[in-house]
Formats: structure tokens, C-alpha cells, sequence
């Protein structure tokens, strides 16, 4: 888990991972191997993510999903069930159903799910989720960490948050701010350690440690 305020430096990491530039200093390996050395269409297949501001194409569910890559129906269907996505049944045509033009036809919460089932389908090794359950209600968002867990648990799944309450169950955590590491480890030794990742906790959860 990652979480710090805006203008931290989460996204920052995001971009540095996928090699959209370079680190000024050090370098970034994956299972031992500098990124500088693998070539950047096999580091992207690496990962599955869901940016931001990221977009949906006025095309069906299912090509939304696929994405151009090719997939099997059961990937896709494995990916949207995980990532929470069960409204896509209830829509007149299912997987076949046509999207508008950014998905206006789909709520904010829904966009988010379709999103996260692209970012799974082709079974990433690493996946990013970046601030992409801000639009999902928290029981939402507790079954999708569930799913995650059980059915893509050989994938890496790292979740850049401004809510403590989709992170605190990450193994590590990282509290960013202004660029720099305020504090790292898990969500209870953060609330001994770091001052600011507790003030955060107490003012989102209504608890004064």
C-alpha cells in the first residue's frame, strides 16, 4: 500500500515503474533484475494497471476488457467476477453490451470495476491500482481486496490510496510526503512510528489513538 496527500509523490512511483522516466539516482529491480534491462514491451506485459484518469472506448464490455490483446472468454469473465463487476450480467446483452463514449453510460463506481477487469484479465504479474477505489463504496471495496487475495494471489498487487481503510490490510505500507518516505512497514507499526500516517488514521476513522 502507498498513501500520502496529494502532490506526494505516489503517482510519481507509478510512472517510474513502467519506465515513463527513468530514476535521477539508484535504479528499481524486479526479482532481482534492473528494469533498465528489460525491454519495455515485456516490462508493460508485466503489469496491469488502472491509472487515475484512465478511459473506456464506445465499444462493447467484453473489447473493453480485452483490450486488443486476444483474451479467452473465461479470462475475461474470471477478471470482471474478481474485480467485482456482477452488474455487467444484469445489462441487457452482458459482455456483448455497448459502452457510449467514456463510458457515460456506467456509473463512477462501475467504470472503476470495468477498469480494475482490464488491468487483471491478462493475469499481470504486478498490478497498480491507482487511487481506483475512491470511486467504490468500502463494502466494494473490502470484497474486491478479498478476490484479489484469492484468486490472483501469485500477482503483486500494489494500491496507491488516500483512504487508510484500502491499504491497512496491505502487507507493507509506504507514507509519503512531499517526495520522500515519512514511513514504511505494516499498518500497525506505522501507528506506533510515523506521526502523519496516525493523524490520517484518526481523522478518517473517527479514532483517537
Amino acid at each position: 500500500g502507498i498513501i500520502g496527500p496529494t502532490g506526494s509523490g505516489k503517482s510519481t512511483i507509478v510512472n517510474l515503474l513502467l519506465r515513463f522516466y527513468d530514476a535521477d539516482s539508484g535504479e528499481i529491480r524486479i526479482s532481482g533484475h534492473k528494469i533498465s534491462s528489460i525491454p519495455k514491451e515485456k516490462l508493460h506485459s508485466m503489469f496491469g494497471v488502472v491509472f487515475q484518469n484512465d478511459f473506456l472506448l464506445a465499444d462493447t464490455i467484453r473489447e473493453n476488457i480485452d483490450f486488443g490483446r486476444a483474451l479467452g472468454d473465461s479470462q475475461i469473465e474470471y477478471a470482471a467476477q474478481t474485480a467485482q463487476a456482477g452488474f455487467i450480467y444484469e445489462k441487457e446483452g452482458g459482455f456483448l453490451s455497448k459502452l457510449t463514449v467514456g463510458g457515460a453510460n456506467l456509473s463512477g463506481g462501475q467504470k472503476q470495476r470495468l477498469l480494475i477487469a482490464r488491468a487483471l484479465a491478462a493475469n499481470p504479474e504486478i498490478l497498480i491500482l491507482d487511487d481506483s477505489s475512491s470511486a467504490l463504496d468500502y463494502r466494494t471495496d473490502a470484497m474486491l481486496r478479498k478476490a484479489l487475495l484469492k484468486n490472483y494471489s501469485n500477482t503483486t498487487t500494489i494500491i496507491i490510496a488516500q483512504r487508510i481503510s484500502s491499504i491497512m490490510h496491505a502487507d507493507k505500507i509506504m507514507m509519503l510526503e512531499d517526495g520522500c518516505i515519512a514511513g514504511y512497514g505494516t499498518h500497525e507499526e506505522l501507528l506506533e512510528t510515523c506521526g502523519a500516517y496516525r493523524e490520517i488514521y484518526e481523522t478518517q476513522m473517527g479514532v483517537a489513538l
